[in-house]
This record gives structure tokens, C-alpha cells and sequence, in this order.
């Protein structure tokens, strides 16, 4: 997971301080994937658990979970995406044939659905607002999903109408749209090559700080596990030598 922000900062002796331009929360990348359970027709279905993601082959409803520990914090998100690619022999292209559905479990046991019924064959990034789940299978001992404390997620397919057999592959799985992080402050201490850098964070997530002497150079770490302090991080971070380069502050 990174968090960065396209905002670019010119500071002394020609560094510049950024962030880039996405945050997001990943779920899974489904990489070297297994389900802890498989139930329905994926119980007896062929499942590929490849490098880079997880597909199952079967026909009918099917449905699958995976514990998430530790428990996961995706304080501030807004959005659940869903990156699959659906495919049948022999089924022409526009017919639907899938209806991926994805299920959010808290610790407290609220348990919510996100499901994008009639789906077609090929590759398709699914988005939803995590404030309007599709169905809402429990409501646990606190009303309201708790994106502070993700237990499970569950993968399901639903082909409706669709009777023959399907592959379902899953790539990705993510939240996002948590606010961007900006600087709130920075200063340089020349002697001592120190910045000292304050960046809006969230609570219990980990920073780094990255270096680059130029932007066809790839960056490094210069810092690594800054815990959160809230809000608002402060770091001090000693740059290499040199007049000019770029820092950089990634959520890991």
C-alpha cells in the first residue's frame, strides 16, 4: 500500500519535497492466493493460484473467504475496486455471464455485500462507494461497517441466468479515496544536511522517506517504518551530498 500526493514543493538548495498521486488501501493483489474456504460450486471447482493472481473455473453460484490478520485499517476510504477478468468458451461477448460480488466483514462481525451482477466476458476494474453496499448480510454488535477493523473479505460469484461454465481470475482488490497527504511544513538545516518534514497522516499507518538526486534516478529510502503521530507526522531525515535532488514521503 502508498499513499502519495501530486503536490511539489521547492525548498533550499534546490530540493523539492512531493508526494504522488494516488492513495489507496489494497485488500489483496492476489498474488500466491488461496481462499481459507471454499463453499457452493467452488468447492469442487479448478482454482489456479498463480504469481500474479487467482482464478476459479466452475459453473453456478460459488463463494470463498479469507481471514485478514492482522486486522486491516482503511480509515478514510470511500471507494471498494475490484479488478477481474471473466471469460467462457464459446459465449458470445456481450452475453452476461458473472456477477462478482465482494463482502466486507468487521471485527465486531458487520457484514457487507458489494456485488456488480451481469458482468461479460474480459477485463473489468468494478468500483462501488463502500456507503452503499448492495446488501447487508449482518449488521454486528455496532451498526456501520468499521474500516479501522477489517476481519474478513469474502469473494462470490453469481451468474444469474448464466448456466454454463466460467473463469473468473482475480487481480486486484482495493479501497481508496482516502484524502490526499500535504505538507504542513519544512525546514533545512545546511550544517547538518537535516530536513525536518511534517506531513498530514493517518492514524496508525507507516511512512517512508525517499531520495532521488534527479528524476531520471530512481528513488531510495532514506527512512523507513515512521510510525504515524496522528494526524500529523514530523520526521527529520539526512539528505546525501549535493546542492539539488527530491524527497519523497510514501504511506508503505
Amino acid at each position: 500500500m502508498k499513499v502519495q500526493s501530486k503536490s511539489i514543493i521547492p525548498l533550499c538548495l534546490s530540493f523539492i519535497f512531493s508526494f504522488s498521486t494516488f492513495a489507496d488501501t489494497t485488500i489483496s493483489t492476489f498474488d500466491n492466493f488461496n481462499l481459507d474456504g471454499l463453499f457452493a460450486n467452488w468447492a469442487n471447482a479448478t482454482v489456479v493460484s498463480g504469481p500474479n493472481d487467482y482464478s476459479i473455473t466452475a459453473s453456478g453460484y460459488g463463494s470463498g473467504y479469507k481471514d485478514i490478520n492482522p486486522l486491516l485499517d482503511a480509515t478514510g476510504e470511500t471507494n471498494i475496486e475490484l479488478t477481474v477478468t471473466i471469460n467462457a468458451n464459446g459465449v458470445a461477448a456481450n452475453t452476461p455471464i458473472s456477477g462478482p460480488i465482494v463482502s466486507l466483514v468487521d471485527a465486531d462481525g458487520t457484514f457487507v455485500n458489494y456485488a456488480w451482477y451481469g458482468q461479460t466476458k474480459g477485463t473489468h476494474v468494478l468500483t462501488r462507494s463502500l456507503s452503499t453496499p448492495n446488501f447487508v448480510s449482518a449488521d454486528g454488535s455496532t451498526p456501520g461497517l468499521d474500516l479501522s477493523r477489517l476481519d474478513f473479505f469474502h469473494l462470490q460469484d453469481d451468474p444469474g441466468g448464466y448456466s454454463g461454465q466460467y473463469t473468473i481470475t482475480f487481480e486486484n482488490l482495493r479501497l481508496t479515496g482516502a484524502p490526499l497527504p500535504s505538507i504542513t511544513a519544512q525546514s533545512y538545516n545546511p550544517a547538518t544536511q537535516e530536513f525536518t518534514l511534517t506531513w498530514n497522516s493517518r492514524p496508525g499507518k507507516s511512512y517512508s522517506i525517499l531520495f532521488a538526486p534527479d528524476l531520471s534516478s530512481a528513488f531510495t529510502p532514506l527512512l523507513t517504518d515512521i510510525p504515524s503521530d496522528g494526524a500529523a507526522t514530523t520526521t527529520t531525515a539526512t539528505v546525501p551530498g549535493g546542492n539539488s535532488g527530491f524527497l519523497r514521503v510514501q504511506q508503505q
